[in-house]
């Protein structure tokens, strides 16, 4: 059995536990945070904690493993079995500023209408990117961003040699 689908069978059983006790939305923050908390380079310190915590008597490298386990893979698998059973899209959203209330309810109503499902949006912020937005919806990438609006002039000026 390959990872990918180890990874999809735990969070399936996971969902439908969670499920089953109506405790989704806790076990989506408790994974997000455990994510968090074993990605480098904020891991220093708080990934070990929570590692120790939730498996006290294991190895160093078993909870280590674990950590990358559920952030390199469970989440986005339980985040995926959550969006099919619950018929919501996950799209997400990496803006040069935050969006306003009105604009993130556009841009998922827009969604929903063009994916024929609900969207849910989970945001975030790249000051680096100046202005516009990348969308990430199932693994493509709609990138709306000025970077990569320059990036595909500079492509088209260097393949026609006016650069």
């Amino acid at each position: 059995m390959r990872s990918r689908d180890v990874a999809r069978k735990i969070a399936e059983d996971l969902y439908a536990l969670a499920a089953k006790e109506k405790t989704t939305d806790a076990l989506e923050l408790e994974l997000r945070r455990i994510a968090a908390a074993t990605d480098a380079p904020a891991a220093a310190g708080r990934g070990e904690d929570v590692a120790l915590a939730a498996f006290p008597e294991a190895s160093d490298g078993f909870r280590h493993l674990m950590g990358l386990l559920i952030r390199d893979m469970v989440l986005g698998e339980f985040l995926s079995v959550r969006a099919e059973a619950e018929g919501v899209l996950r799209a997400r959203v990496v803006s040069a500023q935050p969006l306003s209330a009105g604009e993130s309810a556009k841009l998922a109503a827009k969604l929903g209408q063009i994916l024929g499902m609900d969207v849910k949006l989970e945001e975030s912020v790249d000051p680096d990117l100046l202005a516009g937005a990348r969308i990430e919806i199932e693994g493509r990438t709609l990138d709306g961003t000025l970077r990569a609006k320059l990036d595909r002039l500079h492509r088209t000026l260097s393949q026609s040699g006016d650069v």
